[in-house]
């Protein structure tokens, strides 16, 4: 058996796929916009950069917003969990389009690995608790992650350990990132 990836391995895995297949992404502050930018930075990206734990719900907008397009979420373990009413929100309004991915290590990463209460979460048994989501699944590496606008929302489990190379700097303000994925989507 393998270690699991790291979280920029586990999240360039799924931004591949994400751009295969034409989705946007949101990702949540910290670790996980940086290591979506560092896989390859793209106008489709909504890199957050305010109140932690928001991608799933700006995600939820996104996906209402632009039902024909497929839309992924990448979330923290502690972030998600500061915002986990959130996932009933998305179970109740069931969009087909949209796929929620949780990076999973068990700590606050961005904050210098202080332990998160996720800890206790078994995240995919979590999600299979709420009726609206259509599956869970567990992302390897050998997973064939597709994208679409139909048969959601899914729900990704990703256990990723710590990323030993040094962080790379975030080079936009929130206000260029708005912009420029506002810009994308209005010509897609």
């Amino acid at each position: 058996m393998s270690d699991p990836p790291t979280q920029l391995e586990a999240i360039a895995q799924l931004a591949e796929a994400a751009h295969r297949d034409e989705a946007l992404i949101v990702s949540d502050i910290g670790s996980q916009t940086v290591w979506l930018y560092a896989s390859g930075d793209h106008p489709s990206h909504l890199y957050l950069t305010g109140p932690m734990g928001m991608a799933s719900a700006v995600a939820l907008g996104v996906a209402l917003s632009h039902p024909s397009r497929p839309v992924l979420a990448i979330c923290g373990d502690g972030a998600l969990i500061m915002n986990l009413g959130s996932l009933v929100t998305i179970s109740n309004a069931r969009p087909e389009n949209l796929t929620i991915a949780v990076m999973d290590n068990g700590t606050y990463e961005y904050t210098g690995e202080l332990p998160s209460p996720s800890r206790s979460v078994v995240w995919p048994q979590l999600v299979a608790a709420l009726e609206g989501f259509s599956g869970v699944e567990t992302l390897t590496e050998s997973s064939d992650v597709a994208f679409t606008a139909t048969g959601g929302p899914r729900f990704i489990w990703c256990e990723v350990t710590r990323e030993p190379q040094e962080r790379p700097p975030f080079p936009f303000t929130g206000a260029q990132v708005h912009k420029r994925f506002r810009d994308y989507c209005s010509e897609g």
